[in-house]
C-alpha cells in the first residue's frame, strides 16, 4: 500500500514540475498556437519596476501565457469541448450541422437581426451617389463589390437555436436592391454564388472556412477584371489558370476558423480546389490605379499578390482604419492620409465588404470623403513629428491627475499591459478624438 501511495506521490509531483521543465528546458517541441494570439513581453525587472509594482503586474500574465505545455494543454480541452459537449471555445465561433462552422456575425447577417433600418441605409446609399458623380466627374470610377457570406451560401447547416422565427429583411437585401435603384455600380457576389452552389464543379466555400475559397476567389477575380475593363474601357493584365489542384488538405483560408478553434485532430473538409494562376502582361496592358475600401475578404486578393499583378499604385484601408501598400515597409493609420490627395491618385475607387459587416458599412468612409471634400482644410494630416509631440503633452497633463493615474493603473491591469503602454493608447484616443472634434 505504501508503495503504490509512493509512485502516485512521484508521478504527482512529476506531472506538477514538468511544465516548469518544459518551460525552461523545451525538451519537447510545440506547435504554437493559432489565430489572434499575442504573447505578452517579459516584464523588465529594475528599481523601478518593483518599487511600483509593475513589474510583478505584468510578469503573472507573462508567466500565464508562457508556462510550459500549454499549447497541448489548450488543445486538448478545445478538443474535448468539440467532440463531447459539440462547442467551440474560440471566440464568436458557431458549430453547425455535420460540423459546418460559422462566425456569429454570419449568422446574425443571414437572420436579419443586425438590421440598421431603412434610414441609416437610404443616408448611406445618398452618401455613395454623391461620391459615385464627383468621381466621374474627375474621371475617376466608383465600384462597390459585396463578397458572399457564408451565412448566406450555408444557411441549412446553421443550428436551430441560432434562427429566427420570422427572418426579416437583411442588410444585404437593402443595400443591394438601393444600389440598383440608384445606378451606382455595384458586383454582388453574394448571390452569384448562390446561384453557382449547385452547378460549381468545385467548391465555392470550405466547410472549415470563412471566407470565399480560394477556388471561389479565383472565379471572382476574373470577373472583377473583366467588369472593371468594360467599365473603364481598358486592356488589364490577363489574369487565368491552366491547371487545378485538388486537396482534401485545405490550405490558408479555407481553414481558418477550424485553425483558431486550435484542436488536437483536423475536421474533415472534403476536397478543395486550387487553380494554378497565371498572369500574361504583355506591352500595352493597364495595370490602373486602386484604392479597395474593405473587410477581410479583400486579403484574400491582396495578401496573395493578385492585387499587386493586376494593379498599379494598390491600396488597401483595411475597415477604413488601416492602410495598406506594397511600397511601404509598415501600414499606416487612415486618419494620418490625407484623403484628399489619396483619392484623387486613383483610378478606381472600390468598397469591398461581406454581408456579415454590412451593418458597419461603410466604416465611416462615406463621412470622412464628404466632410474632407467640404472642408479640404482639414483633411491635412498631422506629421508624426507633431503627432509625437502632442502625445507627450497630453501624458504629461494626465500625469498630474492622481485620479488619472490610478484609472489608468487599473485598466492596465484589466488588459494585462504595462501601465506606461495604457498611458500612451489612452493618449493616443485623446489626440484621435480631439483631431476629429
Amino acid at each position: 500500500m505504501k508503495t503504490t501511495r509512493y509512485i502516485l506521490f512521484t508521478v504527482l509531483m512529476l506531472l506538477l514540475i514538468l511544465p516548469a521543465v518544459q518551460r525552461f528546458a523545451g525538451f519537447i517541441r510545440e506547435s504554437p498556437l493559432k489565430g489572434a494570439i499575442t504573447l505578452p513581453e517579459k516584464p523588465v525587472l529594475n528599481s523601478k519596476s518593483w518599487f511600483d509594482g509593475s513589474f510583478q503586474e505584468n510578469y503573472d500574465p507573462y508567466l500565464e501565457q508562457t508556462v510550459g505545455f500549454r499549447p497541448t494543454l489548450i488543445r486538448i480541452n478545445n478538443q474535448i469541448a468539440f467532440s463531447v459537449f459539440d462547442t467551440a471555445l474560440a471566440n464568436g465561433v458557431i458549430i453547425g450541422k455535420n460540423n459546418y462552422l460559422y462566425e456569429n456575425n454570419y449568422v446574425k447577417a443571414y437572420e436579419g437581426v443586425d438590421f440598421v433600418g431603412y434610414k441609416e441605409i437610404n443616408e448611406q446609399v445618398a452618401k455613395a451617389k454623391i461620391i459615385q458623380r464627383k468621381l466621374e466627374e474627375n474621371g475617376q470610377h466608383f465600384l462597390i463589390v459585396f463578397a458572399p457570406g457564408k451565412g448566406s451560401y450555408f444557411p441549412e447547416y446553421i443550428p436551430e437555436k441560432y434562427r429566427v422565427k420570422n427572418r426579416g429583411i437583411t442588410n444585404y437585401d437593402c443595400y443591394a436592391s438601393r444600389f440598383l435603384q440608384e445606378g451606382i455600380p455595384f458586383i454582388d457576389f453574394n448571390r452569384w454564388f448562390i446561384q453557382m452552389k449547385d452547378t460549381s464543379r468545385y467548391p465555392l466555400y470550405s466547410k472549415t472556412g470563412i471566407h470565399w475559397s480560394l477556388y471561389g476567389v479565383a472565379l471572382s477575380v476574373d470577373s472583377l477584371v473583366r467588369y472593371m475593363e468594360k467599365m473603364a474601357g481598358i486592356d488589364m493584365v490577363d489574369f487565368s489558370w491552366d491547371g487545378i489542384e485538388v486537396s482534401s488538405d485545405p490550405r490558408d483560408t479555407d481553414n481558418d476558423i477550424a485553425n483558431g478553434m486550435n484542436l488536437l485532430f483536423p475536421i474533415k473538409t472534403g476536397e478543395m480546389a486550387y487553380p494554378n494562376i497565371r498572369f500574361n502582361d504583355p506591352p500595352g496592358k493597364t495595370r490602373p490605379d486602386v484604392l479597395v475600401i474593405g473587410d477581410s475578404y479583400y486579403w484574400n486578393i491582396m495578401g496573395s499578390g493578385i492585387a499587386s499583378r493586376l494593379f498599379g499604385d494598390n491600396n488597401f484601408w483595411f475597415y477604413n482604419r488601416e492602410a495598406h501598400n506594397p511600397k511601404w515597409r509598415e501600414p499606416k493609420k487612415v486618419s494620418d492620409l490625407n484623403i484628399l490627395d489619396e483619392i484623387k491618385k486613383q483610378q478606381f475607387v472600390i468598397l469591398l465588404f461581406t454581408d456579415a459587416n454590412l451593418y458597419k458599412f461603410p466604416c465611416g468612409f462615406f463621412n470622412d470623403v464628404t466632410d474632407a471634400w467640404e472642408h479640404p482644410e482639414q483633411s491635412i494630416a498631422i506629421s508624426p513629428e507633431v503627432k509625437e509631440k502632442r502625445i507627450k503633452e497630453i501624458i504629461a497633463d494626465m500625469r498630474k491627475s492622481k485620479e488619472t493615474v490610478e484609472m489608468i493603473r487599473q485598466k492596465a491591469i484589466k488588459k494585462k499591459i504595462s501601465f506606461e503602454e495604457m498611458l500612451r493608447l489612452d493618449a493616443n484616443w485623446i489626440l484621435e478624438q480631439n483631431k476629429s472634434k
